[in-house]
């Protein structure tokens, strides 16, 4: 079982996931648990990128032929305890995530596969300009004479809190991810 530390950067108080994953799993499936980990809707281009090696879908026509396929990556061949990697999501909007390996343990089948340990924070709601533009939309939410509170408000609906994080809710729809 490898724990990871999944953490969004480049925001002023980061989101950040603590993950338990198969050290079997590919990095296509690893995809699949941080997006539902950090509330992402699996709706833009992704890759990898472990040391020198860019993984990414097989079948992508825009990636070129310098692009390793992430279906066939297995997660404890390319990165034991201590390594680092990135994981950038939604390329346009420029969203990275910092993998960090905390741990490396045997799996004895006491404990669900896959879940999520800890976290803090809700990922930006997609779409939502990168870094910059997700600092923007909370200056402009906090600040209701901000020309743009109404409307951003109305975007991102009321129940939006970038403080909040549901470790409970995540691992229902984990495990549910998971069996299927």
């Amino acid at each position: 079982m490898h724990t990871l530390k999944v953490t969004l950067l480049d925001l002023s108080t980061p989101a950040w996931r603590l993950l338990r994953v198969p050290s079997a799993i590919t990095l296509s499936a690893l995809h699949a648990v941080i997006q539902v980990a950090m509330g992402w809707e699996n709706r833009h281009l992704h890759q990898w990128r472990v040391g020198d090696i860019v993984y990414a879908p097989a079948g992508e026509e825009d990636w070129g032929d310098h692009v390793a396929d992430e279906a066939v990556a297995v997660l404890g061949e390319l990165a034991g305890v201590d390594s680092v990697f990135r994981y950038d999501y939604d390329l346009g909007d420029g969203w990275e995530h910092l993998v960090e390996v905390v741990a490396v343990e045997p799996y004895d089948g006491s404990v669900p596969p896959v879940a999520v340990l800890g976290g803090a924070r809700s990922a930006p709601p997609e779409d939502s300009g990168g870094p910059s533009g997700y600092e923007h939309l909370l200056d402009a939410l906090e600040d209701p004479d901000d020309p743009e509170h109404d409307e951003l408000q109305a975007w991102v609906g009321d129940g939006f809190d970038p403080d909040f994080f549901d470790p409970g809710r995540v691992n229902r729809q984990m495990q549910a991810l998971w069996r299927t």
